[in-house]
């Protein structure tokens, strides 16, 4: 029998005990970063919704950030990203029947509760940093027209 360690927090103590670990993986809570609604009526395919402004260190937390949906419309799907990489988070989810999706468990799971450049896809954060001060996630909506209610919540670790 083996006995497995996490990437972030187990296998970084096991090389060095009290090794002290990023806040943002252990003794820490995370917070609601954004919590919204929006009621879309006919929004065409190709326009965006704010889902909130971050700062490109910002880690998102793939099991607790959701964003949820009514039936949409048929042939309607949904993305989460920013301008540069706007699948990246949620790559085309569709939404003809009521649901709920989560915002960054599509990546690598390498990726998961990495710093948002990094998980959009971002060779560097200075590259990130490039394109805003801030990163404006987005979500895109996609094949036809949307009508109806669309919430979010994303939770993390805000950083500057």
């Amino acid at each position: 029998m083996s006995k497995h360690y996490g990437a972030l927090v187990g296998a970084v103590k096991q090389l060095i005990p009290f090794r002290p670990v990023d806040a943002a993986f252990e003794n820490t809570k995370d917070e609601v970063l954004v919590r919204d609604v929006v009621t879309l009526a006919a929004a065409p395919a190709a326009d965006t919704i704010q889902l909130g402004l971050f700062g490109w260190e910002s880690i998102i937390d793939p099991v607790s950030s959701d964003v949820l949906y009514d039936n949409l419309g048929a042939g309607t799907t949904l993305s989460v990203g920013d301008a540069t990489y706007p699948t990246a988070l949620l790559n085309a989810q569709g939404t003809s029947a009521a649901g709920t999706s989560k915002i960054g468990q599509i990546n690598a799971k390498t990726l998961w509760f990495a710093p948002l450049w990094q998980a959009l896809g971002y060779a560097s954060l200075a590259a990130a940093q490039k394109v805003g001060t801030n990163c404006e996630l987005l979500a895109t909506i996609g094949g036809a027209a949307a009508t109806g209610n669309l919430a979010w919540s994303i939770k993390g670790q805000k950083r500057i």
